[in-house]
């Protein structure tokens, strides 16, 4: 298994949210390895476990480690950003009944934190404050101008 041709979800892997902290990626891995150790399953399911053992240590030590994660982050967006471009194009063929969700686009979104929400509500703000002074400042301008050209041609009528 490839990841360019089958490209692995790290964080449903391990049963983490994107905005997960290194902490919370160590211990949903350290839970998975209990779960799933190949030490702890029996014989027959031995090489399966040790096959996930496997995906498992590179999910870790891919997210655990900030220059990797944001590599990878770019690359599942990217896979992401290109299977919606070809569900756009493609999306609904031959599927019974059609998707009328977008699973590609519910699988980056996370929960937003505090700080996002009040960073997000800090630049709605200023955008909004921004345009109001642009518009304002836009509309006083055309108000003035209005203005001079009325007094300019009434004192071209009364000297004429």
């Amino acid at each position: 298994m490839t990841e360019a041709t089958d490209p692995i979800d790290y964080y449903k892997l391990l049963r983490v949210p994107y905005s997960a902290s290194s902490r919370e990626i160590t211990r949903a891995y350290r839970d998975a390895m209990k779960a799933t150790h190949p030490d702890t399953v029996a014989p027959d399911f031995r090489a399966t476990a040790e096959e996930r053992a496997k995906l498992l240590n590179l999910a870790w030590r891919t997210l655990t480690k900030p220059a990797e994660r944001l590599k990878y982050d770019q690359s599942l967006r990217k896979t992401v950003i290109q299977d919606q471009i070809m569900s756009s194009y493609f999306g609904g063929m031959g599927m019974p009944g059609g998707q009328q969700h977008d699973p590609f686009a519910e699988a980056l979104r996370r929960e937003t934190s505090h700080s996002e929400r009040r960073e997000m509500a800090e630049s709605t703000r200023s955008a909004t404050v921004t345009i109001l002074l642009v518009f304002g400042g836009a509309t006083a301008l055309v108000v003035c101008f209005v203005v001079l050209w009325s007094v300019a041609a009434d004192l071209v009528r009364a000297v004429l």
